[in-house]
């Protein structure tokens, strides 16, 4: 749902908008889980630290471990690791010390699985010392599937408690299923009894994976599950595995630590492995998924999905089923069930005399799997969004000229629009920002300073910040509806603030294009079928830098809508994450560029704003009869939002900038006034050391007065408005701007 909030920022300086913005940094409402890293995605083995003995040596927010705790890539509903507590070990466990509030109601939550059926692990809540607290029940729980276990308790006068998953046997127990068993545990967390239920509340709500490949992750199954294949494949069950040839596929290494997998033996040309696929709903998509690794470069596998009865249900193609190289890799592969309930996946080794590894097989319903990652899209964007404080936004209830100003004139290449201040092009409408082309009554022409021309077909609209807003680190997102078709050429870019913006500011006071540094956070080039790479689905990402126009070097990636979708058929969200050392670039939340920074100067200073919409170009090329004007680019709004280290990094830089004082709009009535532009404005490095200050003055088509000269371009026999950028640069070539307005009369 669209915000009506706005957040507003003096718009002066952006220098001063940093100094004096308060920032309210986000608390977070959600439910809080007190356990660190109790899914253990981010972990290895070596994150796990060893118990000294001495449970005060615990320090927050870390694992512990007595017995050989370890992390396993064995997870609970496809996540990728857990925490296991090895087989043939008694009273080994995984530990974690956690500051809870007194007298108050927790839960403590996890879930548990076993390699045997008959083995368990016990879920406890003790105190910092490590021992029972009176009161709190242990829950035993396990089975070779995951189950849900949780510890109810009141904190009563503890402050810090340790929560703790065990696996105890008798000291003279080495035969049970107990002590032969590993136990693996996942989403181990602690909640305030009222943050639970709402977290609960919404695990029931999400979606459930179901494997139609049983026993996939090896942790249940012995060699006698092995078997060779007989020819037979209504024989073949659930949970079994099948080899051709006369050496069997064992059990072996499996991908990622503490992992198994099946693999197929070396100098066995032409074996291949095979499981059964049950339970399948009849003319339904489904995935197939399984890493895959090989013994040298010189073997390779190919994957094919039949029913019982033969019939191909996947076959490997030019494009997908073939798999080779010596590192695991997943495979995904795509296939409808048909008429049939069962299957079988073959994995056959077609060259090489070297070992095939397979680990991991899951075949889920697409739809299903679809909706699962869809929730961990909004998950993983929901945890990043709470990281986030709004700085800025602008809902376009109306156009804010504190924070926008028009561009006009000629502006880039051989676009052939005019851009206009004219209501007709630059209007809100219903809560969003239009940027209008539409085909001029009469064509004009701009003369290029090398004698060329350029005629002029079109009006359409461009706005900037610039002056009046800037931006360093942090997500700026657009959410918008695109033009398409020949022509069509929108864009949503920032430009550095010490640009001399197309010749409006004297070439001595900033610098020229690329080297104030170009962030493309949007751009489309419209269909048109006379100009290649031209495409109403695809969007483009982009920097560009470098000394000089010629020695541009650009970094570009793209992003194309699926199932023929267009950006023009609906709204949508476009946005970077700008960190010193990276640029991210994303459509709806969708990651699809990553650009690394750290050494390029260009853009580690602010940047300012710029929406337009061209029409036409040497890039797109020109619009074509079947193009729809007026042509219109429609903004809903514009976020710029930080997270508390985005932010230190941009104060960091702030700190060392020179500041401008006494700038202020002025009036005069002669030329022989222009000096007076300069007479009370002073700058200071961050030292206090006196800088020069400089000023052009610009009509925003062209630059009227450099600061310098005693004579100008400005025409003093009528009233006119102007405008005067102030600049000045300190160490490290840091520039600061402002800007004024003037007032002839």
């Amino acid at each position: 749902m669209k915000k009506t909030k706005k957040v507003l920022i003096a718009s002066a300086l952006v220098l001063s908008t940093f100094a004096a913005a308060k920032q309210t940094w986000q608390v977070n409402a959600a439910p809080t889980d007190l356990v660190v890293n109790g899914n253990f995605e981010e972990l290895q083995t070596s994150s796990i630290l060893t118990y000294s003995g001495t449970p005060s040596d615990m320090e927050y927010s870390n694992w512990y471990s007595e017995g050989g705790g370890v992390v396993s890539y064995v997870g609970n509903n496809e996540s990728e690791r857990s925490g296991m507590l090895p087989a043939n070990k008694q009273n080994v466990w995984l530990a974690q010390v956690v500051k809870v509030k007194k007298n108050t109601d927790y839960v403590f939550s996890a879930y548990v699985r076993t390699s045997l059926a008959g083995g368990s692990g016990i879920l406890q809540v003790l105190d910092a010392n490590t021992n029972k607290i009176e009161g709190i029940d242990e829950v035993w729980t396990g089975g070779t599937e995951w189950k849900h276990g949780t510890v109810s308790f009141n904190s009563g006068n503890h402050e810090e408690i340790v929560i703790r998953v065990l696996k105890w046997t008798d000291e003279k127990d080495t035969v049970s299923d107990i002590y032969k068993s590993e136990v693996y545990v996942d989403d181990a967390k602690l909640f305030t009894k009222a943050d639970y239920e709402e977290y609960q509340a919404k695990q029931e709500t999400k979606t459930k994976l179901t494997n139609y490949i049983k026993n996939s992750d090896l942790i249940n199954v012995q060699s006698s599950d092995i078997l060779k294949n007989n020819g037979d494949t209504y024989s073949y069950e659930s949970g079994k595995f099948y080899y051709n040839g006369d050496v069997p596929a064992v059990i072996g290494e499996g991908y990622g630590e503490n992992a198994y997998g099946l693999v197929l033996p070396e100098n066995v040309e032409y074996n291949s492995l095979k499981a059964l696929i049950s339970g399948l709903k009849q003319n339904t998509d489904y995935v197939f998924k399984v890493y895959l690794k090989h013994g040298s470069d010189n073997t390779g596998t190919v994957t094919s999905i039949n029913a019982l009865d033969g019939t191909s249900l996947f076959k490997a193609d030019d494009n997908i089923g073939y798999s080779g190289g010596v590192t695991w890799k997943e495979y995904t592969y795509p296939f409808n069930s048909g008429s049939f309930e069962k299957a079988y996946v073959d994995i056959y080794k077609y060259y090489g005399n070297s070992t095939a590894s397979i680990s991991d097989m899951r075949v889920y319903e697409k739809a299903e799997y679809d909706k699962y990652l869809e929730e961990i899209k909004e998950e993983e964007q929901e945890a990043q969004d709470k990281l986030y404080t709004e700085v800025w936004r602008d809902e376009f209830d109306t156009l804010d000229m504190n924070s926008w100003s028009y561009q006009l004139g000629h502006k880039r290449g051989i676009e052939p629009q005019e851009y206009v201040d004219s209501s007709e092009n630059v209007f809100v409408e219903d809560g969003k920002l239009i940027l209008r082309a539409t085909k001029k009554h009469e064509y004009t022409i701009h003369y290029n300073a090398d004698g060329s021309d350029i005629v002029k077909k079109y009006d359409s609209g461009s706005i900037a910040t610039f002056g009046k807003r800037e931006f360093l680190y942090g997500k700026i997102e657009m959410r918008a509806k695109l033009p398409k078709g020949a022509g069509a050429f929108p864009a949503f870019w920032t430009l550095g603030n010490d640009f001399t913006l197309d010749g409006l500011v004297a070439s001595d006071q900033g610098v020229g294009w690329p080297m104030c540094g170009e962030i493309d956070i949007m751009e489309l080039i419209g269909e048109n079928p006379d100009m290649p790479g031209t495409s109403d689905r695809t969007v483009h990402g982009t920097i560009h830098n470098g000394l000089t126009e010629d020695g541009d070097k650009a970094q570009t990636n793209t992003y194309t809508l699926p199932n023929d979708e267009t950006f023009n058929n609906d709204f949508h969200t476009f946005s970077i994450v700008w960190n010193p050392d990276t640029i991210q670039w994303y459509v709806d939340d969708n990651l699809y560029s990553t650009v690394y920074i750290t050494d390029l100067d260009y853009f580690q200073k602010p940047h300012y704003l710029l929406l337009n919409l061209a029409a036409g170009g040497a890039w797109p090329g020109f619009p074509n009869d079947q193009t729809q004007f007026p042509m219109d680019f429609e903004i809903d709004y514009i976020s710029y939002s930080q997270t508390k280290e985005q932010k230190a990094a941009a104060d960091k830089y702030y700190a060392t900038c020179p500041t401008i004082s006494g700038v202020k709009d002025i009036t005069i009535s002669s030329e022989d006034e222009l000096q007076s532009l300069l007479s009370n404005v002073s700058a200071k490095d961050y030292n206090g050391n006196d800088l020069e200050v400089y000023c052009s003055v610009n009509n925003g088509t062209k630059l009227m007065w450099n600061g310098k000269t005693r004579t100008s371009e400005i025409d003093f026999s009528k009233e006119g408005t102007y405008e005067i950028v102030y600049s000045t640069v300190g160490e490290s070539n840091i520039y600061t701007r402002e800007i004024a307005t003037l007032h002839v009369k």
